[in-house]
């Protein structure tokens, strides 16, 4: 009986998902996946922006030194389109791909990435927020909790009160993450404090009059903060359009996007740079080992992380920071 099954692969497989399910319905933990990763796809949230390029570009390199067949997709309109990552995710899913790779913008993701790894399909997200990672096996990158959290720590440093205008990406997962840590440690310095938040779906033609919306409302504003590198030339260039400049600085997220020419010209005070390309690697590299059945794989990586004013930026892009 054993021979005819191992000449019948999809009958065996479908004997031990149903093995599999039983187990879980039973309450029990979901074993590693036993069979080697063969095939894997990104979920990129915005495969055009030079930051999410990097990383999905350092994704398909770490597939090809392992050998597997990687596939990227993601929303073509230059948004973080949520529902064409979902409809992506569930592609992946009906395809029935060794793995899959995402960024959980919101706490929507979990339950369909939940519902991947029903179906024997390992799930890596990169910067997943609190309360994402009850959907995947690994995430790679720092939280934008921590990213928050440093951010207030670099504004703290400048003379005098800090009064932040915020920029995040809507009301919930990962912006709520960071604007949430953001005031938190805000409270804990003497003199930041956050005068009004804007949202801006993480979509760069938002951020200029969004910016310009906040800088016309809260002329004490001196700060504009973001967690999204999408905001950074919105931002910037507002401050110049209202003769801010020297008065009103920016604290972005990457070089790319206006960042580093931000800190050239004086409108961006720091940004906060990451190994990006080493998160795509480390999330490649994890993904295998589990698909080999290691059970040593560690929930949480992170990657560098690390805020730059305009000294040493060009040796960290040049290894692959944003």
């Amino acid at each position: 009986m054993f021979d005819n099954l191992m000449s019948d692969r999809p009958r065996l497989r479908s004997i031990c998902y149903g093995i599999g399910t039983a187990i879980l319905a039973a309450g029990a933990v979901a074993p590693a996946q036993a069979e080697s990763l063969t095939s894997l796809l990104f979920v990129n949230p915005l495969p055009q922006y030079p930051a999410w390029r990097l990383i999905g570009d350092c994704v398909a390199k770490a597939a090809v030194a392992h050998g597997i067949s990687a596939t990227e997709s993601g929303p073509t309109d230059g948004t973080l389109n949520t529902t064409v990552m979902m409809q992506q995710v569930q592609q992946g899913i009906a395809n029935d791909v060794g793995a899959l790779i995402t960024f959980p913008a919101t706490e929507g993701f979990v339950p369909l990435l939940q519902q991947a790894r029903e179906a024997g399909i390992s799930v890596g997200t990169l910067y997943g927020a609190a309360g994402t990672e009850a959907g995947s096996q690994v995430n790679v990158g720092a939280n934008f909790a921590k990213m928050g959290q440093i951010m207030v720590q670099a504004i703290a440093e400048r003379d005098g009160p800090q009064k932040v205008g915020l920029m995040v990406q809507g009301p919930s997962g990962a912006a709520k993450a960071f604007s949430d840590a953001f005031a938190s440690e805000a409270a804990a310095t003497d003199n930041v404090t956050i005068a009004a938040v804007v949202s801006t779906n993480d979509d760069a033609s938002k951020a200029l009059d969004q910016a310009s919306a906040l800088l016309t409302a809260h002329p004490e504003i001196n700060v504009i903060a973001s967690h999204m590198g999408t905001a950074t030339q919105g931002a910037t260039a507002a401050i110049k359009a209202k003769g801010l400049e020297g008065k009103v600085v920016m604290v972005a997220n990457g070089a790319a996007g206006g960042g580093s020419e931000g800190l050239a010209d004086g409108t961006v005070y720091k940004i906060l740079m990451q190994d990006m390309c080493g998160a795509g690697t480390q999330i490649v590299d994890a993904l295998v080992d589990i698909g080999d059945g290691k059970t040593t794989v560690a929930q949480q990586l992170d990657v560098g992380i690390q805020m730059f004013g305009s000294e040493g930026v060009q040796d960290y892009l040049a290894q692959g920071w944003q």
